[in-house]
């Protein structure tokens, strides 16, 4: 049992809660007890085994991620400032073909640290080899949904969309009943992957109950692609051939058109929000304020080290929330809490797991994240989930606790030695 005790939490909870002098307690994976520290240290204080002082710290759900490629951490800062389709093609899609199984897992895990070091516990991945993916996770002790990419292209795993799928299956069969790691189908999107490769994912996805994620009106040319193709664009298109669900999260979604949206919020899909990478791309901006408008779930995510050109969630929120201001000069849009949620329980939402993540309360799964708040940059302080957004950072992330089990400590990661896998990582020469 884990106490962790005069601390301020974060929790929330439907009421967003904010509790000072607070305590909680982990039993197992769970947690037990949340509320005042007076009361909770003389009920639990002589059973826990590990007691955590917070004096000065702030308890706070770990951050979701929503979307991105782990492996592709072996690609930061390549093939910089350039479009999309430029990127993609010309250079990212040629230089994966020379990756391997051990470029996933090495890559994937030097992701993780960087992920659990700036405060994310959980991520979504599209990628390939998974079983490499799910490696790392266990290793390091983090929670995670394996994206298995399917495309009609061939790529460094597969030659056809048929392999892909046999590949998924046995992913698949592997992690059925896996507690820390569940698994995706991921088409890649409309210029690499037919609409019938599309349809026998989500066949796939439906036989296994699971969520199906791909990218979405990413840029102008996929809309184009889809208006001569299909005479019809991205969301009409998987919307009509009943592809959208609540199980379904889509990247990007930069160019939707007020109809597209209104689809997207009757279909009760998620959004997979990643305003650097789409800005750094020159992808377009989201259309955040009409979505939520309307009523559809956004949550938050980084994508690639390669297209951000880091996994740290605190610089996301920070982004997300200054960008819709300027966009539509209104200073009061994308308000703190707003994208608090988006990376919090709005992902929790996205993924299915919001009776166990996303929030702090009882009963749920303990994963959360402590943050030293006696830092100059972080005091004085008037609103505190103000400060996590505007303010905040990835380094200040003390302590990560994931699934009940402490991850990180004193900013030391438990479970992997830091220093190993950067020293491996460097010596790959792609």
């Amino acid at each position: 049992m884990i106490l962790i005790k005069n601390i301020t939490i974060i929790t929330q909870n439907p009421k967003r809660q904010i509790i000072k002098k607070g305590a909680l307690v982990i039993e197992k994976d769970r947690i037990k007890a949340v509320g005042q520290s007076q009361k909770i240290e003389k009920k639990y204080r002589k059973r826990a085994k590990k007691v955590i002082n917070g004096q000065g710290k702030v308890v706070l759900p770990g951050l979701i991620n929503t979307h991105t490629h782990l492996a592709m951490t072996f690609l930061r800062g390549y093939a910089d400032d350039l479009p999309l389709e430029d990127w993609w093609f010309k250079y990212v899609y040629p230089i994966e073909s020379k990756f391997t199984a051990n470029h996933v897992y090495w890559g994937s895990l030097l992701a993780m640290l960087e992920m659990i070091k700036s405060g994310t516990t959980c991520f979504t991945d599209f990628y390939y080899y998974q079983d490499q993916v799910a490696r790392a996770a266990y290793q390091i002790g983090m929670r995670g949904v394996l994206g298995c990419a399917v495309l009609d292209a061939p790529t460094f795993y597969f030659k056809t969309p048929a392999q892909a799928l046999k590949n998924a299956s046995l992913i698949i069969k592997r992690y059925s009943d896996n507690d820390l790691v569940n698994v995706s189908l991921a088409p890649h999107m409309f210029q690499t992957t037919s609409l019938k490769t599309y349809q026998e994912c989500k066949k796939l996805a439906e036989e296994n109950d699971l969520l199906l994620t791909t990218h979405l009106a990413e840029t102008r040319q996929e809309v184009n692609y889809c208006l001569k193709k299909y005479k019809q664009r991205p969301i009409e298109i998987l919307a009509k051939a009943g592809i959208l669900d609540q199980k379904t999260i889509l990247a990007h979604g930069c160019w939707l058109t007020k109809k597209e949206i209104k689809i997207l919020a009757q279909s009760g899909a998620s959004i997979a929000h990643c305003p650097v990478s789409n800005m750094k791309l020159a992808s377009g901006v989201m259309p955040l304020i009409e979505m939520l408008g309307v009523g559809v779930n956004v949550g938050l995510g980084t994508d690639s080290a390669c297209s951000n050109n880091n996994l740290d969630m605190f610089g996301e929120m920070k982004t997300a929330a200054l960008l819709h201001k300027v966009y539509q000069l209104n200073p009061t849009l994308a308000n703190a809490q707003t994208i608090f949620d988006m990376a919090t329980i709005n992902g929790a939402k996205a993924l299915g797991l919001a009776e166990e993540i996303g929030s702090l309360e009882k009963g749920k799964k303990a994963d959360l994240i402590i943050l030293d708040f006696r830092q100059p940059h972080l005091i004085p302080y008037y609103n505190i989930v103000s400060h996590l957004v505007y303010a905040a950072k990835g380094s200040d992330v003390e302590t990560v606790i994931i699934d009940g089990k402490i991850v990180m400590e004193g900013r030391k990661i438990k479970r992997v030695k830091e220093n190993k896998v950067l020293n491996r990582i460097e010596k790959f020469v792609l």
